[in-house]
């Protein structure tokens, strides 16, 4: 298993790049191969300075929204190349070591975070050791700077209402991944100093969706038809990957029997289940400020939840993955996992049969040390939607229909 750390340092950076370099007698000489064209950056990997990594990224359950994924790159800093203060002398990476830059983790070649250095934190200890933390945030970062403009908005599908968003806060289209969408959204004139982040989230949960930055840096959209498919998950458990621990939530945690969710310019919907609340008390939910284009589609919602979450279920929760003892399709699977991928996780009790579980995937978690790799998977239990024909999910009175 090869464990990548690479950063866009500036192209100068010491004089370490290979770049073609004007009126320069050996790096200026036109058709030469080994000193090209480069951009303003150089990918400069300090993968043997690495001592540790953690990686987070997605939401804590289903109903939460997705937030700025964050990642802490701890470096060997003894020879202070990690050190802006140290000068190109000592190092030839000072000059870079600036809030902001690029950076990626990558496991087998598989990207696993890509970001930005929010802060770079230097601890020197009296003995002589030193390290610097690269402490690091994705895309969420910058749209979470930016207010969404204030012209009207025609009523149109989720996606396009997230495309036209993020073009406004110059986004770059080639850094995209939007599924259409399913829900009609309102015309819709934001408020002044909206911010774009939170726009975004509200289309989102009004979509009930999923918006996420993705672990090779694409701004992600997924529908909610993309969330209920379940006709590919990644297997964990059982006959696929091997998992080391998992972990079961069963009580009122996730349980709702009050749901009460309202529309902007619209109506409110509030639906109860009274055998739920005589059993278990009554535990509510609410959401506003919902976009839906009309008031039956918010009704949809409602009940679909109240459906879902009021009663308590049996739920696998959590599941950890040992990459070093993985064979290296399995590695490369789990590498490339993202937020609301689809799963289906088997475990069996030291007494008792399998038991097998269809899940979201809600967050992800590496932990890396030159001793260890932990990837831990956090997720919702899911409810695959009705799949005409399918031997699995096409069997009557078993699957719902999606919604």
């Amino acid at each position: 298993m090869t464990v990548k750390v690479v950063f866009a340092f500036d192209q100068d950076a010491g004089g370490i790049t290979n770049f073609f370099q004007l009126d320069d007698t050996i790096k200026g000489v036109l058709d030469n191969t080994t000193y090209t064209l480069g951009g303003a950056f150089s990918l400069v990997d300090v993968t043997e300075y690495v001592r540790s990594i953690t990686i987070s990224r997605g939401r804590s359950r289903l109903l939460d929204r997705t937030q700025a994924g964050s990642a802490n790159i701890t470096l060997d800093n003894r020879a202070r190349l990690f050190d802006p203060t140290a000068g190109t002398a000592i190092s030839p990476y000072s000059s870079s070591i600036l809030p902001r830059k690029n950076v990626q983790v990558s496991v087998d070649d598989q990207p696993v975070f890509s970001g930005l250095v929010d802060d770079w934190n230097l601890d020197y200890d009296v003995s002589g050791d030193s390290t610097t933390t690269a402490v690091c945030v994705d895309g969420f970062v910058t749209l979470g700077q930016v207010a969404v403009g204030t012209a009207t908005r025609s009523a149109e599908l989720s996606g396009t209402r997230i495309s036209s968003v993020l073009t406004e806060a110059d986004w770059p289209t080639s850094k995209r991944a939007l599924d259409a969408g399913e829900v009609s959204l309102q015309a819709d004139t934001p408020d002044e100093n909206t911010n774009t982040l939170a726009y975004l989230q509200t289309v989102t949960d009004t979509e009930f969706g999923a918006f996420f930055m993705s672990r090779t840096g694409l701004a992600t959209f997924i529908d909610r038809d993309g969330s209920q498919d379940f006709t590919n998950p990644t297997v964990l458990g059982g006959t696929g990957i091997p998992i080391s621990s998992v972990q079961i939530d069963y009580g009122t945690e996730q349980l709702y029997n009050d749901v009460t969710i309202s529309r902007d310019n619209g109506g409110t919907a509030v639906v109860t289940d009274s055998t739920s609340q005589t059993a278990y008390g009554i535990s509510e939910f609410s959401k506003s400020g919902l976009l839906f284009d009309n008031d039956t589609d918010l009704d949809t919602l409602a009940d679909y939840l109240l459906s879902r979450y009021k009663d308590p279920v049996y739920r696998i929760q959590q599941v950890s993955v040992l990459m070093e003892g993985l064979g290296t399709a399995d590695r490369a699977a789990v590498a490339a996992l993202d937020v609301a991928d689809p799963l289906q996780v088997t475990f069996t009790p030291a007494v008792g049969s399998a038991i097998t579980q269809y899940a979201t995937l809600d967050r992800i978690e590496h932990t890396i040390s030159p001793a260890s790799h932990v990837v831990t998977l956090s997720m919702s239990q899911a409810q695959p939607s009705f799949v005409l024909d399918s031997s699995l999910f096409g069997i009557l009175d078993t699957n719902r229909l999606g919604f």
